[in-house]
């Protein structure tokens, strides 16, 4: 389908956001402690009601999910996924390295998806075909082997917690680079060709609705933990650069078939 109009949309949505977030960056914030125990600050919350507003504005028929305020038109044919700071942690601590998440899902598959690095003025689009950092086609790195490589992740302990711990362990190991760039700037990171490897224990469909798409465009290889199609809460994204490198990941990922253990 032709989706121009809704990236013209797409990109303005994440214009007016970002200048909002980028006023309120680097100073103090009063956090609270959502039931996961995850931090969600005003500017979490502002963000999230400033998009679903233009949103139903622009597409009062179309759905939307958001990470603060829930689901609204469940039924709608397309749904607007938001996760309006994804990064909080890094958010509250005057680093630059979260963004929001805005994604677009017909009929439950996700059609388009962005993220912005309002700070940095950093952003990509993809759209399953073609992945646009600042305008400009990207491509992932062509590494085919995890010796060396660039490895991110956004928290590790989760990785050992929900996984198997001698599998991390094992592609720290080999990777030349192992780093917390992680949460959506991560994803970012790999679909420029920057990094390598991408992984996340956790996560939700807010998460991961906008990568999928980028991921797709950019040429990247992913799956859930197990190698699988089951994205999202405990079975996780791991995305690669290159095919090759995927199959070897998710081999050292998963030694010993543990289970789940969250």
């Amino acid at each position: 389908m032709d989706t121009e109009s809704f990236k013209v949309f797409i990109n303005e949505l994440a214009d007016r956001s970002g200048a909002y977030i980028a006023k309120s960056f680097g100073h103090k914030h009063n956090v609270d402690l959502k039931k996961d125990s995850s931090p969600v600050t005003e500017v979490d919350r502002n963000t999230e009601l400033m998009l679903r507003e233009a949103i139903l504005k622009k597409y009062p028929n179309h759905g939307i999910i958001g990470e603060e305020f829930g689901n609204e038109n469940t039924g709608a044919e397309f749904q607007w996924v938001l996760d309006p700071i994804d990064g909080t942690k890094s958010f509250i601590s005057g680093v630059p390295l979260f963004g929001t998440l805005i994604g677009l899902m017909r009929a439950g598959e996700p059609i388009l998806g962005l993220i912005d690095q309002p700070i940095l003025k950093e952003r990509i689009v993809g759209d399953n075909i073609e992945c646009l950092f600042n305008g400009k086609p990207v491509k992932t790195s062509d590494r085919k082997e995890a010796k060396g490589a660039t490895l991110l992740t956004s928290d590790s302990r989760n990785n050992y917690k929900c996984h198997s711990a001698a599998g991390w362990r094992a592609l720290e190991d080999l990777a030349g680079i192992s780093r917390t760039w992680g949460d959506c700037y991560g994803y970012m990171l790999l679909c420029r060709g920057l990094a390598h490897i991408m992984s996340d224990a956790l996560l939700e469909v807010w998460d991961f609705t906008a990568l999928l798409p980028a991921l797709r465009g950019a040429g990247a290889a992913y799956s859930d933990w197990r190698g699988g199609s089951e994205i999202g809460n405990r079975h996780g994204l791991v995305a690669c650069c290159t095919p090759e490198l995927h199959s070897e990941v998710i081999k050292t990922l998963n030694p010993d078939g543990d289970i789940f253990a969250c």
